[in-house]
């Protein structure tokens, strides 16, 4: 599992043992390619290449950090992830494109948010109710999204 939130967790390196935690350790080609995936390309001529080492949240946008552990969580290719405010920063295009790109991965995700923009990669949302927890009442529940219709259909199922 992985999980990543609103203030990623970034560490100094761009190179392979940096970027990828875990082995198998990608090769050059895979991380310019995921960055590429992540629209970070570019970073590479800011800084000195793959080589690079910087306390990244002082020197990228918080979007840019947000899309910096997108790389990561591509490079790991975890079962599920975690996805906590994870795009808090990024414009709607961007939030997509980075769905789409774990979608194309295979990657199972739960997202934890605020914005409805999150409703669109999604087909069920989990609405937890802040009531009495000692009450039998459900405090909670599902509601199924037709992306087709933009339709929602409740149940506490």
């Amino acid at each position: 599992m992985f999980v990543t939130g609103q203030l990623p967790f970034l560490i100094p390196g761009l190179n392979s043992k940096d970027v990828c935690l875990e082995p198998p350790q990608p090769t050059t080609d895979d991380l310019l390619q995921v960055l590429e995936d992540v629209r970070l390309g570019y970073i590479l001529s800011r800084f000195d290449g793959l080589d690079s080492t910087c306390e990244w949240s002082s020197v990228l946008s918080l979007g840019e950090q947000q899309r910096l552990a997108f790389a990561r969580l591509l490079l790991s290719k975890p079962y599920l992830v975690l996805l906590d405010e994870s795009t808090s920063a990024l414009d709607e295009v961007n939030e997509a494109h980075l769905y789409k790109q774990i979608e194309a991965a295979g990657i199972t995700y739960i997202s934890v948010g605020h914005r409805r923009t999150l409703y669109n990669h999604h087909t069920k949302v989990l609405h937890i109710l802040t009531t009495d927890p000692f009450s039998t009442q459900h405090n909670w529940y599902i509601e199924s999204i037709n992306q087709d219709t933009g339709l929602y259909n409740l149940s506490t199922q």
